[in-house]
């Protein structure tokens, strides 16, 4: 046996026993996950899409990740990111609203966002009691 391949024989009995890491179970899980969904992305590249609900600003291999996350993601996890979405949605559609607005008061905003959400009608008598209460 030559010196190199004696060199690989040696260092490959030890199993690389210095790089060797501890991880706590949910590190762990964390990586398989990572690891998980980037596979996904891999396969997906190469995978005809068939799904018509994939956006067009979106790649097929983003698109396979974020399919991945969500499917591993547990029901908290899930109601928590729409929680944030939707209340994103609120703050930028009142922000909109204050734009095109910009004398009109809180409660008039709010009135005015309530009116986009539920239409008019219903708007008018989801907040009659609270108009009444602050007169």
């Amino acid at each position: 046996m030559n010196e190199l391949s004696s060199y690989f024989a040696r260092i490959g009995r030890k199993g690389g026993t210095r790089s060797r890491r501890v991880l706590d179970s949910g590190t762990a899980r964390q990586m398989v996950a990572i690891r998980e969904a980037r596979r996904a992305g891999r396969r997906a590249e190469h995978a005809p899409v068939s799904q018509p609900e994939r956006q067009a600003d979106t790649s097929v291999a983003a698109q396979a990740v974020q399919d991945s996350l969500w499917r591993r993601a547990s029901a908290s996890e899930k109601l928590l990111q729409v929680t944030r979405l939707s209340r994103m949605v609120q703050q930028l559609s009142i922000a909109g609203l204050r734009q095109r607005h910009p004398a009109d008061s809180e409660q008039q905003l709010w009135h005015r966002f309530a009116e986009l959400r539920l239409g008019s009608e219903l708007a008018s008598r989801a907040y009659r009691s609270r108009r009444a209460l602050s007169r």
